[in-house]
């Protein structure tokens, strides 16, 4: 079998559809540290909000959510769909900061493996925020 490698540069960055939270989510994750917003759009004024509806016109349309090793986009769509076989994964080297940071951002979520030591070795936990986004949080046993 031959296989053929591209020359592609490339950078992938999460994309996170929302079904009208968008706003309050990149709210809540900044006021929980992980960063700030560094280019948000709206609907309001674009063909997408003539599309939807009025309703849109205060929706995202666009955002750059950027915070210290932190980057993702994020949006509104009508038509998107939870997060299904991804999360975002965090890696963390304080426990103290990881157990605070697991707790707020899980809070009005559902916690699917609490944030505790694991048999591996490091601090580990997974939940859905109260967005829907999901999340893994980890703290190296080797730091």
């Amino acid at each position: 079998m031959k296989t053929t490698t591209m020359s592609l540069r490339a950078t992938c960055t999460p994309y996170l559809y929302f079904k009208g939270a968008c706003a309050d989510a990149l709210a809540f994750y900044t006021e929980h540290g992980l960063g700030t917003v560094r280019e948000l759009r709206r609907y309001a004024g674009t063909p997408a909000e003539r599309r939807y509806g009025a309703s849109w016109g205060d929706k995202v349309l666009h955002s750059l959510f950027e915070g210290r090793g932190i980057r993702f986009y994020a949006g509104d769509g009508p038509d998107s769909e939870p997060m299904k076989g991804c999360a975002l994964f965090l890696e963390l080297t304080d426990v103290a900061a990881a157990t605070q940071l697991f707790d707020a951002l899980s809070a009005g979520g559902r916690v699917t493996v609490a944030f505790a030591k694991q048999h591996w070795g490091d601090h580990y936990g997974n939940f859905t925020d109260k967005f829907g986004v999901q999340w893994a949080i980890n703290c190296s046993s080797t730091h």
